[in-house]
């Protein structure tokens, strides 16, 4: 049988004007946003062969097991189509032209070509108008046997807190376009809006399949706990939960997409994750990442480059085979996890936020899928950077990540701790390292620690440690011809490496003279700019992202109180970390089971 795996889609939001090229290449035409058709003039072309409108066709034949692929096209007027299909030999791109045909047929019609068998990674088509045409949309299709389609029960969990202008628009949209459309997917898409917030009505979020759970504020470890725990016990029980951040543009097609996949998955694939990639929102064409990695030096990367989705050949990339790496994660904006696999595994730990996505996805051996065209838009995490977050809940979390079970074992996690540490310290940036401290000092607390609800009133306290920014034009000396030059880093100097060790930047043992009294910019987030900072009294930390800054002095008796608590601390911990190791793992069943989060949520 024929079963629909995709549709044509059009650049319709106001954002994707920004990013046609995803879309579609060539001329643009005349673009009916409302009514979803698009009209070209006379000798026009079009290619969609693109990043969202192209079929991933190994792919699907990798992991469904599907058998040939239909192109249904719906037209109207005289018009030229190529049938293509695209794969990369080294690193040239192969164009594959399976059949050039013109249709001068009369009035608006369906047109369909049944692709031959091939092994492109891509198939697709491209459009040249004889005469004035539409093109209203269309679709691929795949054959495959009835036995083999999954009966699917899709759950979508998204997460909130005091966001109510995106979860709003986001759920109207789904309700719009899969919940009132005429597709399977409608009457098997559920979903549930966890209110961390506690500021949205039923008034804001109704509807048939539609789930409002007011929470209390526990991150979204909590509320995406609490997404699972719902979309098992309602009825008819979820088969696959897919959690979803609030903050971001979604395309609806996306998760039709998903819901197509799992539907046709081949059972050996059954307890994978499908991980939707994070386009960036401020450079909508740019992928940030869609399978994450941690290095055994503790750094998270994307797995693939941030390629740029205009070009094919950053299409075909994305979409061959990368030798799988260790510690691959899944991340939590859009991530599809088996129901299956949330009853072996258990619920997400207890911390909050940061770092719960990759110990999910490590804690259950995910292995991942991704598909071009399942994705959605999200802030750049570049701009976010808050040392609440990233120093203290990151490093307190990736020690408890490490105790509670076998994940990161190739990661030496305490070392970054330190060396997170060090560098906010060099860096004068007083209250940041002693946001690290606190957290290797939670982190000694043991689980006891993590089976309070706190989490809201530690990242409450914590914020009030984050840096004061203020506009640049407001601080003496911080009118900047440049404000990226905060990023520009000198050649170190063998002196100053030396004088930069042996005095701490200047914090013991420097003699007032080796001082330098000239302010100096360097960049507000991780960056770490040993030779521009050395030994000055002064640096001026600067987001250039909005032209803020604030001064950060050098302070002996902050440098010295500090050293003193990491002394005691790192000694404590080298003495006490094995017991407390022990402690954790000894508690993690617990700490991830519905009883537990039942409890804790007050459910």
């Amino acid at each position: 049988m024929e079963y629909k795996i995709q549709s044509i889609v059009f650049p319709t939001e106001t954002k994707h004007q920004q990013c046609r090229d995803l879309f579609y290449h060539g001329d643009s035409g005349f673009l009916d946003r409302e009514n979803r058709c698009l009209t070209l003039g006379v000798g026009q072309k079009c290619d969609f062969v693109t990043y969202l409108n192209a079929c991933s066709y190994r792919k699907w034949k990798k992991y469904a097991k599907v058998g040939q692929a239909t192109l249904c096209l719906e037209v109207s007027g005289s018009v030229q189509i190529c049938y293509l299909g695209y794969h990369k030999d080294m690193a040239m791109i192969v164009r594959n032209e399976f059949k050039l045909t013109m249709d001068t047929n009369v009035g608006r019609r369906t047109i369909k070509f049944v692709f031959p068998e091939n092994d492109e990674e891509m198939i697709g088509f491209e459009i040249t108008a004889l005469e004035q045409s539409v093109l209203y949309g269309g679709y691929f299709t795949v054959e495959i046997q009835e036995k083999q389609i999954n009966d699917i029960c899709l759950c979508i969990a998204t997460t909130t807190c005091r966001k109510e202008a995106f979860i709003k628009q986001n759920v109207e949209l789904l309700k719009k376009e899969i919940l009132a459309s005429s597709d399977n997917i409608a009457e098997n898409l559920y979903i549930h809006v966890v209110d961390n917030g506690e500021t949205l009505t039923t008034e804001d979020i109704n509807g048939a399949h539609v789930f409002l759970h007011p929470n209390h504020n526990t991150g979204g470890s909590g509320g995406f706990a609490r997404g699972m725990i719902e979309s098992l016990e309602q009825n008819p029980k979820a088969t696959h939960v897919l959690l979803m951040d609030d903050d971001v543009l979604i395309l609806p097609e996306s998760i039709k997409r998903t819901y197509h996949l799992l539907k046709l998955l081949d059972s050996k694939y059954s307890t994978s994750f499908i991980s939707g990639a994070m386009l960036y929102y401020e450079e909508p064409n740019r992928q940030h990442e869609d399978i994450g990695t941690i290095t055994k030096n503790c750094m998270f990367n994307a797995l693939k480059p941030k390629y740029d989705h205009n070009y094919l050949g950053c299409n075909i990339d994305n979409e061959a085979e990368f030798l799988k790496q260790p510690n691959e994660y899944a991340g939590w904006w859009y991530c599809c996890i088996p129901v299956t696999q949330i009853e072996k595994y258990g619920l997400p730990l207890p911390i909050f936020i940061r770092c719960d996505d990759m110990e999910y996805s490590l804690r259950c051996k995910a292995n991942i899928i991704t598909l071009n065209g399942i994705c959605l838009w999200h802030m750049g995490f570049v701009t976010k950077y808050n040392a609440a977050f990233d120093k203290y809940q990151q490093c307190r979390n990736l020690l408890i990540d490490k105790a509670c079970s076998d994940i990161l074992k190739n990661v030496d996690v305490f070392d970054f701790v330190y060396k997170s540490y060090r560098i906010e310290l060099l860096k004068f940036n007083y209250n940041a390292a002693e946001l690290v401290l606190r957290a290797l000092e939670d982190y000694l607390k043991g689980p006891e620690f993590l089976k309070h609800d706190r989490g809201e009133s530690i990242v409450k306290e914590n914020s009030k440690m984050n840096d004061k920014m203020i506009p640049l034009e407001e601080i003496p000396g911080g009118n900047m011809p440049n404000v990226w030059d905060c990023y520009f880093e000198e050649p170190r100097k063998i002196v100053d490496k030396w004088l930069f060790r042996i005095t701490f930047n200047g914090q013991r043992l420097c003699p007032p003279f080796l001082r330098r009294k000239k302010l100096v910019p360097i960049a507000f987030d991780h960056s770490y700019q040993p030779q521009k900072m050395t030994l000055h009294n002064k640096l001026l930390a600067v987001n250039p992202y909005n032209k803020t800054g604030v001064i950060r002095c050098l302070d002996v008796k902050k440098y010295r109180k500090l050293q003193k608590k990491c002394r005691e601390l790192v000694l404590q911990y080298k003495k006490e970390h094995k017991r407390i190791e022990g402690l954790y793992r000894k508690e993690m069943k617990c700490l991830t089971s519905s009883k537990f989060w039942k409890e804790y949520l007050g459910i």
